[in-house]
C-alpha cells in the first residue's frame, strides 16, 4: 500500500510541475477546475446523491453557480476570509463529533456546505495564478500541505500514542500533528534561506509572521482533512473515491488543499511585499 501510495504521489508531482511550469493561464485554470469538479462529483455521493442523474445534475449546478460567483465583483479577500470562517466552524464540528450532526449531516446542511468547502479554494488558485510569482505560490502551498500531511504520516506511525480526534479519524495522533507542523516549519526555513532576497537582514518579526503563517496553513489543512473524514465516517464510506491508487479519491487528495488555498492566498496577497 506504501508503495503504491508513494508511486501515485510521484506521478503526481510530475504532473503538478507540468501544470504549473507548462500550462498557460487558461488550461491552467481548466485543469484546476477539473480537479475541483472531481472532488465536487464525489462529495455529491458524500452529500448523499447515488443516482448518476442526480449527480451529474448537482454537479453542473455547483459547475453554473461558481462560474457566476467567479464572475461576480466580489473583493477576493472577503471571499478568502469568509472560506477561513467556515473552517473554524469546521473545527467546531469535527471537535463535537458526533454530537452537532443535526447542524450539517442532512442533504440540505451537506449541499449549502459545497460552496465554502470548495469556492474559496478555487478563487485562491485562479487569483494564485495571476500573481508575478505564481510558480512559488503554488508550489509553496502544495509543499506545505504535502509537507503537513507526510510530517504527520511519519511522526504518527513513529510516536503516536495520543489520539487527535478519535471519534473521526481514529489513526491521527498529536504527535503525528506536531511532527506536521514541525515538518512545514523546516520547509519554510529552507525556502527563506534559499529564495528571499536579503535574508540576513529579515528582523524576528519577519521570521515569526513566516512561520506562523505556516503553522496556520498546516494547522487548516488537517482541519480540512478531518472534516472529509467526519462526513466519510457519517457516510459509513471509507474512500470519496478510486481514482488515485493508494490515495483513494481526489477529494481525499486535496481536501486539505482547499481548506489551506484560501489562507495561502490571504497571506501571500497581503505579505508577498515584505519577502519577494
Amino acid at each position: 500500500m506504501l508503495k503504491q501510495r508513494v508511486m501515485t504521489a510521484i506521478v503526481l508531482f510530475i504532473v503538478i510541475l507540468a501544470v504549473v511550469f507548462l500550462l498557460p493561464p487558461l488550461l491552467f485554470e481548466i485543469f484546476i477546475a477539473l480537479v475541483i469538479g472531481t472532488a465536487v462529483w464525489e462529495w455529491s455521493r458524500l452529500a448523499g446523491l447515488d443516482a448518476l442523474p442526480h449527480r451529474v445534475l448537482f454537479l453542473l449546478l455547483t459547475a453554473l453557480l461558481f462560474a457566476v460567483i467567479t464572475h461576480a465583483p466580489v473583493a477576493m479577500n472577503v471571499v478568502f476570509v469568509t472560506g477561513a470562517l467556515f473552517w473554524v466552524m469546521a473545527l467546531v464540528l469535527v471537535c463535537c463529533y458526533p454530537a452537532g450532526k443535526s447542524v450539517w449531516a442532512h442533504r440540505p446542511g451537506l449541499f449549502l456546505i459545497t460552496l465554502p468547502l470548495f469556492l474559496p479554494g478555487w478563487l485562491a488558485f485562479m487569483t494564485l495564478r495571476q500573481q508575478p510569482y505564481f510558480a512559488f505560490h503554488v508550489l509553496t502551498l502544495m509543499g506545505l500541505v504535502a509537507a503537513a500531511d507526510s510530517g504527520a504520516y511519519f511522526a504518527g506511525r513513529a510516536f503516536g500514542r495520543h489520539k487527535l480526534a478519535p471519534d473521526v479519524s481514529p489513526n491521527k495522533t498529536w504527535e503525528g500533528f506536531f511532527g506536521g507542523m514541525l515538518a512545514c516549519c523546516l520547509l519554510t526555513v529552507i525556502l527563506a534561506l534559499t529564495l528571499i532576497s536579503q535574508v540576513t537582514d529579515l528582523e524576528a518579526m519577519h521570521w515569526l509572521k513566516l512561520l506562523l503563517g505556516a503553522m496556520l496553513i498546516a494547522g487548516t489543512s488537517v482541519v480540512g482533512d478531518l472534516f472529509e473524514s467526519m462526513a466519510k465516517r457519517f457516510r459509513d464510506i471509507k474512500d470519496s473515491g478510486t481514482i488515485l491508487p493508494g490515495h483513494g479519491g481526489m477529494l481525499d487528495r486535496i481536501d486539505g488543499l482547499t481548506a489551506a488555498a484560501p489562507l495561502y492566498a490571504l497571506l501571500s496577497i497581503n505579505l508577498q511585499q515584505d519577502f519577494l
